[in-house]
């Protein structure tokens, strides 16, 4: 469970990150959460909800789990 929420937060950082350096694409976005989303088998909207930090983590320990 712990490496599962390093995850979150890593996949959470790294979309910021994008944010604020300005480097918000459309293959920079599926590059990052498409692994991720195929990994835990999400939809592209949950994915993308755990990416802009727009779930609890209790949403997110209930969708990954």
């Amino acid at each position: 469970m712990n490496n599962l929420m390093k995850e979150v937060g890593e996949l959470q950082n790294n979309y910021q990150k994008l944010r604020d350096e300005r480097r918000m694409t459309k293959k920079a976005i599926c590059d990052l959460v498409i692994p991720f989303r195929d990994k835990y088998n999400l939809t592209d909207l949950q994915a993308l909800q755990i990416a802009r930090n727009e779930l609890s983590m209790s949403e997110i320990a209930e969708l990954l789990n």
